[in-house]
């Protein structure tokens, strides 16, 4: 028999079994149950169902397969919906910078320096809810150069109002003085509800004074 021969009766001998299988797949009540049941779970079935299928130029994977590759896709996708908020977070983080809107007043200062507890004094007379950063905290010490070059300040403390870098403790003080502290501490939508006539901007007062009386940031 000749190679083209041999070919030929290969690819018809595997026709006819897996005309076979699909007949038997037809196969009705429990003999079509045990069958599938069979080529579905044992291996010489499964590899014999392979090797037809490669003869025929197809490829095939059992039920239980089929069933693994989409439990993996499936946890995969969950993997990565898992991960996307993180990054997203993260990405979030980095454009908004050490300002939190949702957060009344920040205050990135030393506990060790009386202008950031002044500041703090400031906040706790006029009973606003803030969050004090100790940079002097080994957690907190490599957020005092980013927070220099992001405000363009080389002192302590620096204040955030709803996410808005205001300045030091000067800064803070003057917002006080002239009775804008409550409107800086409000949320956008509260704002709104301000009549225009008595809306105004908060100014940012960063203190770059090299003699100012406030710690001056290493490396300035």
């Amino acid at each position: 028999m000749t190679e083209p021969q041999k070919s030929t009766f290969a690819k018809q001998a595997a026709e006819r079994l897996v005309s076979m299988l699909n007949r038997a797949d037809e196969l009705g009540g429990e003999l079509r149950d045990q069958i599938q049941e069979k080529m579905a779970t044992d291996a010489r079935y499964i590899k014999a169902r392979k090797a037809v299928a490669k003869l025929l130029g197809k490829s095939w994977e059992s039920p239980a397969e089929s069933a693994a590759r989409e439990r993996a896709a499936e946890a995969a996708r969950k993997a990565a919906a898992a991960k996307a908020p993180t990054a997203a977070a993260k990405a979030a983080a980095a454009a908004q910078g050490f300002g939190d809107p949702s957060i009344k007043a920040q205050i990135f200062g030393k506990k060790s320096c009386p202008w950031t507890g002044r500041a703090i004094t400031i906040l706790e007379r006029n009973k606003v809810d803030f969050d004090n950063v100790d940079l002097e905290e080994p957690e907190n010490e490599a957020k005092l150069v980013p927070l220099a070059n992001e405000t363009k300040q080389h002192t302590v403390p620096f204040v955030y109002l709803r996410g808005k870098f205001i300045g030091g403790f000067n800064a803070l003080a003057e917002v006080e003085r002239l009775g804008q502290l409550e409107y800086a501490l409000m949320t956008p939508e509260e704002r709104e509800k301000v009549p225009p006539h008595a809306r105004f901007e908060v100014v940012s007062r960063p203190n770059t004074d090299e003699i100012a009386p406030a710690e001056t940031v290493p490396g300035e």
